[in-house]
């Protein structure tokens, strides 16, 4: 009974809702957004659409990025309250584990929010090559780390170690028993990536089961309002704090600006305006100790559109309700997109590994009368490597060899059709 009702629940929460067309004198349309009381709720916002779709926000527990077949990567539920912990660097110890032994496991692992990729998460903190796992040779990334998942506010433990990545996740758990002591019998998962228009597959331990319908479309949602970590620095010292704030989507880069006039008719992008695809461009950094700032404004790149943005009103925990303002200022800023997307690549490993080897994967979607170019920078913007790529339609391999550069990160950029791509890579 407990089951059907919550699948009612989340059905029920789950249906597109558009926001409340309320348009000021300047032309903002005023956004009314709740998660609930205590944050109850994981909330997702679309500016095109003017649309909201909330999702409860505890119904699971990890999360598995599905987005490409040659990416992968996870995310612990923050709002479960979970503190990971690396209890072994050995896959043999799986049955030797003591939580016993917990203050000797270093301080725990979580989602960081300084980052670019929303699938880096707690489990890719790990010491293994990959955060939780190392590359093989035939594509698959073997699991090395197992975790031990530690529940703050009911004190319960689960031992969790992905043990393989190909195409899906094969992974195994078992819960501690406090009444006996001991780990109950291990279970053993696959979850496929499958075809699901989301970045993740969702993974509740409560049901043993994959949790489904847990996020809009890709294409769907530009703002997620939702609890995260994040490092909190105080006089003397910092801790990692759960804040309630917003994570953006891959589809969009976010610019702040501060001090600037909220309530105007311009819309200027500012000649210092810098775009970030950090996941917490906006992060909490609009709201002070308590409140918000009057003075912070967003400016939203979505494609070829871009927004203008800011918050007008926060409830807190006590309602978590949140106010905003938006208004789509393309066509005062005349910006158009001046050529498509010709192509699409992926790189891996990343990290390299010890041969500082890489594959490029590029899909050319049209013939070209040039070809493109692969190049790597330092961070200091020294191009260090650069290679030609073929200007044939079709899916293409090349692989790179990096062994002259000297470990740390790089930007590599892809040119191709008058547009380019830029990825982050590591080498090891």
């Amino acid at each position: 009974m407990k089951t059907k009702l919550l699948l009612a629940s989340l059905f029920a929460l789950s249906v597109q809702q558009t926001a409340l067309a309320q348009t000021d004198a300047n032309g903002y349309n005023t956004v009314n957004l709740t998660m609930g009381p205590a944050y109850q709720n994981r909330v997702f916002f679309d500016f095109s659409a003017n649309s909201i779709v909330s999702q409860p926000a505890n119904t699971w527990d990890i999360a598995f990025y599905r987005n490409s077949s040659m990416d992968f990567g996870t995310r612990i539920n923050d709002a479960q309250t979970i503190q990971v912990y690396e209890a072994s660097n050995v896959p043999a110890n799986w049955d030797n584990i003591n939580i016993a032994n917990i203050g000797s496991w270093g301080a725990p692992k979580y989602n960081p929010d300084i980052t670019t990729r929303l699938q880096d998460g707690a489990f890719e903190q790990g010491s293994a090559s990959f955060g939780w796992g190392d590359y093989q040779p035939s594509h698959h990334v073997e699991g090395k780390i197992i975790f031990v998942l530690k529940y703050v506010s009911t004190d319960q433990y689960i031992k969790f170690m992905i043990d393989d990545y190909f195409g899906g996740y094969t992974f195994k758990y078992s819960k501690w028993n406090a009444a006996t002591s001991t780990w109950e019998p291990t279970q053993t998962k696959t979850i496929a990536n499958g075809t699901d228009d989301a970045y993740f597959n969702y993974f509740s331990f409560a049901t043993g089961e994959k949790v489904a319908n847990l996020e809009p479309p890709k294409a769907n949602w530009d703002l997620m309002f939702t609890r995260y970590y994040t490092d909190f620095v105080y006089p003397g010292g910092s801790m990692m704090y759960k804040m309630a704030g917003v994570l953006q989507s891959p589809n969009i880069t976010v610019a702040k600006v501060q001090p600037e006039t909220q309530d105007t008719s311009a819309a200027t992008l500012p000649a210092s305006t810098s775009f970030s695809n950090n996941i917490a461009s906006i992060g909490h950094s609009w709201k002070p100790t308590s409140g918000f700032y009057t003075d912070a404004v967003y400016y939203v790149k979505q494609g070829s559109d871009y927004y203008r943005m800011y918050f007008i009103s926060n409830g807190g925990e006590t309602s978590g309700n949140t106010y905003f303002k938006y208004k789509n200022i393309t066509s005062v800023l005349g910006v158009t997109d001046i050529a498509g997307k010709k192509a699409s690549f992926g790189i891996y490993p990343n990290p390299t590994t010890a041969d500082k080897k890489v594959t490029v994967l590029f899909d050319v979607k049209e013939k070209l009368d040039n070809k493109g170019n692969v190049q790597v920078f330092d961070l200091t913007g020294k191009q260090v490597y650069q290679a030609e790529l073929s200007n044939q339609a079709g899916f293409y391999k090349q692989d790179l060899d990096l062994s002259r550069l000297i470990p740390g990160n790089y930007l590599v950029k892809i040119t191709f059709g008058g547009s380019s791509e830029t990825k982050k890579l590591i080498v090891k």
